[in-house]
């Protein structure tokens, strides 16, 4: 008795001695190039897709005349973190998704006015500016998923066609089954004791054949990944697109999407020379291998397995938080600061922080949100889901930022009051001053179909009306008046 006593002491001790587990979450085995319930529970759904020629066209706001285009690249560096300085100053992973960065070098969680003033940028003429929005990222998984509904669509349609066939065809002539005597067995006939067990074999194995066949096609569907991009790889969407005056959901065109090299601030025309060598910034992008597993592919069935280090979803804020798949590099990036109809723009304060869209839309509902998505050739469509493209046409992301300011502060406690948007017409609220109006417009080239999804807050489901961007002026004065003097006098600069 006692040392069954001990015994059962002992197992109590070290059942006490045991760390406590906590549950896994579901997306943590989703590995997007198999599929499944996982990745599926983790969005978004097929139904936040629609084909751009089934959108409305667009009546937005129509800006002034004048523009300036800060030239700053496309992020070539590769410089992502998923910080927010603006929204959650000190705070590492305080965005739970991955931002894309362009223009200073410096910039992640932890950066001031000061620090970013004393930052490279890869603008051209000085702008050190900030600029960052949430990265694109493929997902084969929802190809793969929107094909298995399709299978079952197909299968569901010819059942039901299959029932309302005429029942006179369905039965057998009972003609036809009635045997002739004289193809009766001839009783001196002996049957093969072999033939039984082979015409069962045969018939398990006619069963188990659509089953491989299935898993088959799955997996050559699974290499299908035609892409909407016929312009070759140059790096550059079409450099006919004109901007046009309509401006407020996305129905102005592109002025030019070309690829746009960082230069040194020393090639400045203002006179302005600058050290540019911040480095790369806070790149934790890896090496863009989106998932690549040395060549091997994985087969349908196996366990979804967490990204090995340097693999695209491996970075903070990404496979932990939900945001899975290859990161997409921006085909091309525009950054054009344009003009207000009703009235002259005034300068912007240098280290003026403006954020446009909500990255909790989905759950905090629309009155923030400022998506605006599109494709190349349908600028005068937009909507807030994600589009499926025609082939050739590239996806394409629009972003506008508020551009009444209240005169005197550069930021405020939600990060809006200080600057607000206009009203429909174009005009700015009474008590504010119209200040240039930035709008980034980010292009990319994807697969045709639902292939994509923005990174976002786990909960939000990767909903594309989550889309939004930051913007923090420290662009130097004289660059800032030489912008203004553009816009006013109607120039494109």
């Amino acid at each position: 008795m006692r040392k069954r006593a001990l015994a059962m002491a002992g197992a109590l001790l070290a059942g006490s001695l045991i760390l406590p587990s906590f549950p896994t979450p579901a997306f943590a085995a989703c590995d997007p190039r198999i599929g499944g319930a996982e990745c599926d529970a983790l969005g978004p759904a097929l139904s936040d897709f629609v084909d751009i020629r089934r959108v409305g066209r667009a009546n937005g706001v129509v800006a002034g005349g004048g523009s300036f285009t800060s030239q700053c690249g496309r992020n070539e560096r590769g410089h992502r973190n998923s910080d927010n300085h603006i929204v959650a100053p000190g705070v590492t992973n305080g965005a739970h998704h991955v931002h894309d960065y362009v223009g200073n070098v410096t910039t992640n969680g932890f950066s001031t006015d000061q620090s970013l003033a004393a930052g490279g940028t890869t603008c051209r003429n000085g702008d050190r500016s900030a600029y960052f929005w949430p990265i694109l990222r493929l997902r084969p998984d929802l190809r793969l998923q929107g094909q298995n509904n399709n299978q079952q669509q197909r299968q569901q349609d010819q059942q039901q066609q299959q029932q309302q066939q005429d029942p006179n065809q369905q039965q057998q002539d009972p003609n036809q089954q009635q045997q002739d005597p004289n193809q009766q067995q001839d009783p001196n006939q002996q049957q093969d004791p072999n033939a039984q067990p082979q015409q069962q074999q045969q018939q398990q194995g006619d069963q188990a054949a659509p089953n491989d066949q299935a898993v088959n096609d799955q997996a050559a569907q699974q290499g299908d990944q035609p892409v909407n991009d016929q312009a070759g790889n140059t790096g550059q969407a079409d450099q006919s697109q004109q901007p046009a005056a309509n401006a407020g959901n996305g129905a102005a065109q592109a002025q030019s999407f070309s690829r746009q090299q960082p230069q040194p601030e020393n090639q400045s025309r203002f006179g302005n020379r600058g050290d540019n060598n911040g480095g790369r910034g806070n790149n934790q992008g890896g090496n863009n291998n989106g998932g690549n597993n040395g060549g091997q592919q994985p087969q349908p069935g196996q366990t979804g397995q967490p990204p090995q280090p340097g693999q695209d979803g491996s970075e903070i804020g990404g496979f932990a938080d939900g945001n899975v798949g290859q990161i997409l590099t921006p085909r091309s990036v525009q950054l054009q600061f344009r003009g207000n109809r009703f009235s002259r723009v005034v300068a912007m304060p240098r280290f003026l922080r403006v954020i446009t869209g909500d990255a909790k839309a989905a759950t905090n509902g629309p009155a923030n949100a400022r998506a605006q998505w599109t494709c190349s050739g349908f600028q005068n469509r937009a909507s807030d889901k994600y589009p499926v493209c025609p082939r050739g046409s590239l996806v394409m992301r629009i972003l506008d930022f508020p551009s009444c300011w209240d005169g005197q502060n550069t930021d405020s406690a939600n990060h809006r009051t200080h600057i607000v948007f206009p009203d429909q017409s174009g005009r700015c609220p009474q008590g504010t001053r119209a200040v240039p109006q930035l709008r980034m417009t980010l292009a990319y080239s994807v697969p045709q179909g639902a292939s994509f999804a923005v990174d976002a807050f786990p909960e939000q489901k990767h909903s594309p009306i989550t889309d939004h961007a930051d913007f923090h002026n420290v662009m130097p004065n004289n660059l800032m008046n030489f912008m203004v003097q553009c816009i006013n006098r109607n120039r494109r600069c």
